[in-house]
């Protein structure tokens, strides 16, 4: 066996005396194959692309629905509409995200603060898509 060699190190005041390096290593294992290629998000999400669009959520009012500020929602303007849907309701001053019940006909807040909007007494909202998902970022960029 051949004599190990001294490290050179201006340190050491004897000789034999030498740095020791010490390393970790995690070894992790493989995950198994997930199978063939997943859609894309888009397939997933987009059924018909020249009906969907998408808008940014601001504010609190929907928030027992999951849908909180900053939220991406995903809404389809060719969606058939039925009683529990969430919406995108237009009025003159601009565009409000409720919940769309049949009976009586109104708009429902996700937020106890925010008051029901019976749409006999208001006339001016006018039901724009459905939204069909919601995105909300975790966690930042």
């Amino acid at each position: 066996m051949d004599e190990l060699l001294d490290w050179p190190c201006e340190e050491a005041s004897e000789p034999g005396m030498g740095v020791v390096v010490a390393a970790t290593i995690r070894l992790y294992r493989r995950r198994p194959d997930p199978g063939p290629k997943p859609k894309s998000v888009h397939d997933w999400l987009i059924r018909r692309p020249f009906a969907t669009y998408l808008v940014k959520a601001e504010g609190c009012s929907m928030t027992d629905h999951g849908l909180h500020h900053g939220s991406l929602l995903v809404v389809d303007r060719s969606c058939e509409l039925h009683d529990g849907d969430i919406v995108i309701a237009g009025c003159a001053d601009g565009f409000l995200v409720k919940q769309y019940r049949t009976k009586p006909g109104r708009l429902v807040a996700g937020n106890a603060a925010y008051p029901d909007i019976i749409l006999e007494r208001a006339p001016q909202y006018d039901l724009d898509g459905v939204v069909i998902a919601s995105l909300t970022r975790r966690r930042g960029a």
